[in-house]
């Protein structure tokens, strides 16, 4: 009875684990050579600006195929514009 019940769920765990490894493979090759925009609703030389080049300084080196990230200041109608 154990047998029965145990194959289908093996067999499902194990397609699932073939099926989710494909997609990472590919990745590198979409995003190398790109650029990666951050936008930031606020002006230059606050928080939000400092949070983002700090997260966009280091983003791109943890991406597979390294894609240059750019922050992009927005400001305007309290960040709405973005």
């Amino acid at each position: 009875m154990r047998a029965k019940i145990f194959l289908p769920i093996f067999s499902f765990a194990l397609a699932g684990l073939l099926i989710s490894s494909a997609p990472a493979l590919s990745q590198e090759a979409f995003f190398k050579g790109k650029t990666i925009r951050v936008i930031v609703g606020f002006s230059p030389g606050g928080g939000y600006d400092a949070y983002a080049r700090v997260i966009a300084r280091h983003l791109g080196k943890h991406i597979t195929g390294s894609p240059s990230v750019v922050v992009e200041n927005m400001a305007g109608a309290a960040s709405l514009i973005s």
